[in-house]
């Protein structure tokens, strides 16, 4: 499957300008994650964003075909880009016979181990000391969680596009499917979603046509995509995903509790733990997770430097957006992403400097930050 990825890889990456450089950062339980660095210029800022993909997904969700990439806009803007993929995920550890692992991890082991090993690999690569995270979907959930706990003294200031805490999410197609949500335990430990997805990559218009209604509350609103940009993302950005996953988020949303597998600790009953800036974006037609629910977020967090926004038509946005399209739409470049490096802008400040700044080139930092940065509106 290595092997397989990395052809995929060099396929999709051929004729780019720029290609990343892969690092990788093993995790306290013994696995190697990949990190996929795009260096800016010379003489850029450098500031270092983390970029996290979403459930099922791996560096293709952050770094799409085209302009469709969150990694390739902030790297032309001078930040330090480095694309994470999870375990399992992309060009990351997989489980294997010889290897020892196994397809049963949750969502706690991306926050204990996986987030917190990627903060300490960029960390010490670019000796800054604090970096930026910004995460879609599931990666955005795990923001929240380091920021409940003392990794966040590692994270400046965190973006969510589209990440949920579970409270008010709901879709009829799902909820059709919860209550027989006990048979999901018959699944094997594997799910192999990415595997269907490129045997299904050929039948991608067939697909965009028979599944349209549920495409655009799922994944893309009308004009936000088209067939080639399916069928590549099919190819490139779904992955494989542990049954063990699946029904922890299938709890999840049966109980609209997001709590630890042993009942012990509530995501979301410890919001107002998070000092940390943080601005959270929603899709104004997502079906998955709604407005409301990230707004839920917005307001239990005790962040003094916050910003909600809600990207659509009904906002002053030419486009509307559902859950993917945030991040992989045909229009994100030009309506989301301006809205990710305002947020950066503001918020590139001297903790993400490197250790070695002088005294006297920090405080010209601090000035050129909170003169030369848009604002960010604190909600709409």
């Amino acid at each position: 499957m290595q092997t397989l990825q990395a052809l995929i890889d060099a396929w999709f990456e051929f004729g780019r300008e720029q290609k990343p450089r892969m690092y990788r950062a093993r995790t306290h339980d013994g696995w190697h994650i990949a990190l996929h660095r795009y260096l800016p210029a010379p003489r850029s800022h450098r500031t270092p964003v983390i970029l996290c993909h979403g459930m099922s997904s791996n560096r293709w969700d952050m770094d799409g075909p085209g302009k469709v990439s969150l990694a390739r806009y902030l790297v032309r803007r001078g930040y330090d880009v480095w694309v994470l993929e999870l375990r399992g995920a992309g060009r990351s550890m997989r489980p294997t016979w010889w290897n020892g692992k196994r397809y049963d991890w949750r969502f706690e082991d991306y926050v204990h181990h996986d987030a917190p090993a990627a903060l300490r690999k960029v960390l010490r690569e670019t000796d800054a000391r604090q970096v930026h995270w910004v995460g879609h979907s599931m990666g955005g959930m795990i923001a929240y969680a380091l920021l409940m706990a003392p990794a966040h003294k590692k994270i400046a200031s965190a973006i969510t596009l589209g990440s949920p805490t579970m409270s008010d999410v709901g879709h009829p197609l799902i909820d059709f499917g919860i209550p027989y949500r006990s048979l999901l335990r018959f699944l094997p430990d594997r799910v192999p979603l990415g595997t269907l997805a490129r045997l299904s990559s050929p039948f991608a218009p067939a697909i965009a046509r028979w599944l349209q209604p549920t495409i655009a509350e799922l994944g893309w609103r009308p004009g936000n995509a088209d067939v080639p940009l399916l069928r590549s993302l099919m190819l490139t950005a779904v992955d494989d995903l542990p049954a063990s996953l699946l029904r922890e988020f299938a709890r999840w949303y049966d109980t609209k509790v997001m709590s630890d597998q042993y009942g012990m600790f509530d995501f979301v009953e410890h919001l107002e733990r998070i000092t940390t800036p943080l601005l959270v974006i929603a899709g104004n037609k997502d079906g998955l997770t709604p407005a409301r629910d990230l707004e839920h977020v917005y307001k239990r967090i005790a962040s003094r430097d916050k910003a909600f926004r809600v990207i659509g038509k009904d906002h002053g946005f030419a486009h509307d957006y559902s859950h993917v399209d945030l991040i992989l739409g045909l229009h994100a470049p030009q309506e989301v992403y301006p809205i990710v490096l305002q947020w950066l802008e503001a918020h590139r400040n001297p903790t993400t400097q490197r250790r070695g700044a002088t005294v006297i080139g920090l405080k010209r930092a601090r000035g050129a930050a909170a003169t030369t940065a848009p604002a960010v509106r604190p909600a709409s």
